[in-house]
């Protein structure tokens, strides 16, 4: 079956409704999961998503409970049948691998709970301990939980005799799969032997860290070879390669979560919960996950669900949920299993991030320094809980390089709040009536000519201060919250107001005040809104240095830039005199050949002093005394868990970015100070693994 036509067939069945399957079509259903399960399994080449994947194999398991005709039939087996491809030997595991069950809601993890109960209950009170089962039948009773990271790769299990690794097989279908040992030897961190005297069966998974994943998509990029959609896809063919050298450069690593011989090593080691024997894998010398959490009841857990997404935000590993199990070890038969799923467990699995759809058009959008950038217009999608209708392609060269034309059936991502971007194009889905994508010989907005940088892959508008999507931006920026930070003046304003003409530059915003009368005719301009947007503007002229010259718009000058170039101005003259040479700038902290020239161009430019000298005579300009500051508190780094009781995260950040310090948003080697509260999270437990120094707000004030 084509690609393109199993993706029709795919988005059909996605969009039918459940009741109305004929018999032909249920069979059908079977054949494209078995050739999802191809794809997925025997290329590392999936074309739909993992959410889509689940939507089509609940859809089977729905009909086939509820078709009389497929009553006696188990579809697993059929769905499961495909011919295998593989080079490497076939091996059965000693106990079936079995899947999780999953959802991506918090209402089925309730249901999942209550379910829990019932068995458990069921279960005592199939016993003589009446004391036990009355516990357990009180409605206050929670069931005790372990969360961990639901990692995105590769299923693996260890088998260890006599201390040693002795073979490493992958999952698969859960009862036999491939000899890999070669390829899990040249893992780092799974350990060739143990200090365990029996005999070891250790599950977990082979996953490949993002940073690595990022590094080896640049390289492909580079060097026009593959690119992986995602960390998994890599990890798979990294692993599963015949060239051992391929997976010891790959950087692979192993987390441990279970064990084929569970019940032998928790009796012979006396313990009761799983969180213990997990901790016991981890004496072992096996790497396990660094979220692993006990919580008493289904409302504790759903609570460090809806806390974990900062934690997330600083993983170096793609996971696409977390694995809710009963702790109790002892209830896990009364919980029982199914053919497919452990009942005692269950996997919470996040909003897709990864999501396929169709590029529909390009715009060529225009940006604050007339780079000229390719986005995709798409087939709306919900991405992570957002509808997505854009996303970006970065530049002109990864877009030959990714091959990626309109009309391309493509993966895109949108990770937390970063701009959705397009990943890869799926080929093979091609119809033939996909078009190239055109470098634009002319402005789109303007109309001017579009240029080249030299040793970049960079086109850009020429037309700096007449091109209108370029003035717009500007604007947007100087006025934003962290420059100007002038009230009332959003997007919409600054597009209206250089649509009549009221605006042109920076100078011209502060000249709006005699337009007043002119202001109030526009329609919802009323006698309040437009005093407080001209009283935003009054307060505005009292700015820092730093703010003022990020405000200017000079290229290659953002927010770390403008406070290195402000150590070199004591007052209001140097800025319109200004005397440094490009060789003088480029011994400042962090400047760049290309920053050094665009200041010296700007300052030494007569248009630009003419631009100055009308600022700064309505400017007033605070002038820090930067050397205060010199020596033991200088430009430290600065993190904070959240906002405290009498000020917000963003009022902490203003405070201390006036004292020349740097925020940044994660916790790193590189930090100076975590500004916590007694209660923070993972931020504090990072910082404190990492030796950085934890201080309070009253401490920092």
């Amino acid at each position: 079956m084509e690609v393109k036509n199993l993706l029709e067939k795919s988005n059909y069945f996605l969009k039918k409704n459940n009741d109305s399957f004929t018999y032909d079509e249920i069979w059908e259903l079977q054949r494209i999961i078995n050739k999802h399960n191809d794809l997925y399994y025997n290329h590392e080449k999936p074309v739909i998503s993992d959410y889509e994947y689940d939507v089509l194999r609940k859809k089977l398991v729905e009909i086939e409970s509820k078709s009389n005709f497929m009553k006696n039939y188990n579809y697993w087996l059929d769905i499961w049948s495909y011919k295998i491809e593989s080079s490497f030997l076939k091996v059965k595991h000693s106990r079936p691998m079995i899947s999780l069950d999953n959802t991506y809601n918090e209402e089925d993890l309730k249901d999942f709970d209550e379910r829990v109960k019932k068995f458990v209950v069921k279960g005592i009170n199939n016993s003589n301990d009446s004391e036990t089962s009355s516990e357990w039948q009180h409605s206050d009773t929670e069931v005790q939980y372990t969360l961990e990271f639901k990692f995105d790769g590769l299923g693996v299990e260890l088998i260890y005799k006599n201390w040693k690794l002795v073979l490493a097989i992958t999952r698969w279908n859960g009862i036999e799969w491939e000899d890999i040992t070669e390829n899990v030897m040249q893992i780092a961190n799974i350990p060739k032997t143990i200090s365990y005297k029996s005999d070891l069966e250790v599950r977990g998974e082979v996953v490949l860290p993002i940073s690595s994943f990022n590094k080896l998509n640049e390289e492909a990029l580079e060097n026009w070879t593959k690119i992986f959609a995602n960390p998994r896809n890599a990890a798979s063919w990294s692993l599963r390669t015949l060239d051992t050298s391929v997976t010891k450069k790959r950087n692979l690593k192993y987390f441990a979560y279970d064990l084929a011989n569970f019940e032998e090593f928790r009796v012979k080691e006396n313990k009761d919960n799983y969180y213990d024997v997990i901790l016991d894998l981890e004496k072992l010398w096996f790497e396990i996950s660094s979220y692993f959490k006990v919580c008493k009841g289904i409302d504790e857990v759903i609570k460090e669900i809806d806390n974990f997404w900062d934690t997330k935000k600083t993983i170096d590993f793609d996971i696409d949920g977390l694995v809710l199990k009963v702790n109790d070890i002892s209830l896990w038969n009364s919980i029982g299993f199914t053919e497919h799923h452990p009942r005692y467990a269950i996997a919470y699995k996040f909003p897709a991030e990864l999501v396929r759809t169709k590029i529909l058009s390009i715009e060529h959008s225009v940006g604050r320094t007339g780079t000229i950038t390719p986005v995709a217009n798409l087939d709306p999608v919900n991405v992570g809980w957002v509808i997505v209708r854009r996303a970006t392609l970065h530049n002109y060269e990864e877009v030959e390089k990714k091959w990626v034309l309109i009309g391309d059936q493509v993966w895109i991502k949108r990770a937390w709040e970063v701009i959705p971007e397009v990943i890869s194009p799926i080929v093979e889905a091609r119809t033939g009536k996909e078009i190239v994508i055109e470098i634009p010989t002319k402005c789109p907005v303007c109309e001017s000519e579009v240029a080249k940088d030299d040793d970049k892959v960079r086109y850009y508008c020429t037309n700096k201060f007449g091109c209108k999507a370029q003035v717009w931006w500007s604007l947007i920026y100087a006025v934003g919250k962290t420059w100007l930070n002038i009230d009332w003046f959003g997007e919409k304003q600054v597009e209206l107001f250089l649509e009549k003409w009221f605006i042109s530059d920076l100078f011209s915003i502060f000249s709006l005040k005699d337009r007043k009368e002119e202001l109030l005719k526009l329609e919802w301009f009323k006698e309040k809104s437009v005093s407080n947007l001209l009283e935003a503007i009054e307060k505005a002229k009292n700015q820092s240095l730093v703010s003022f010259l990020t405000a200017l718009w000079i290229d290659w000058v953002g927010k770390k830039t403008a406070k290195t170039l402000a150590k070199i101005f004591e007052k209001k003259e140097d800025l319109i005199n200004f005397d440094k040479t490009v060789d003088d700038l480029l011994r400042l902290e962090d400047f760049w050949p290309e920053t050094s020239i665009s200041v010296y161009e700007y300052f030494t430019d007569f248009g630009k002093k003419e631009l100055l000298k009308k600022l700064l005579e309505i400017i007033d300009i605070k002038f820090e005394k930067t050397n205060t500051w010199e020596g033991k508190f200088a430009w430290k780094r600065f993190c904070i868990t959240w906002s405290f009781t009498w000020y917000t995260r963003e009022q902490i950040i203003e405070m201390l970015e006036k004292e020349w310090w740097e925020f940044i948003w994660s916790v790193s080697k590189k930090l100076d100070f975590l500004i916590a509260w007694s209660e923070a999270g993972s931020k504090l437990k990072k910082a404190n693994e990492l030796g950085v120094r934890v201080v309070g707000l009253d401490e920092i004030l």
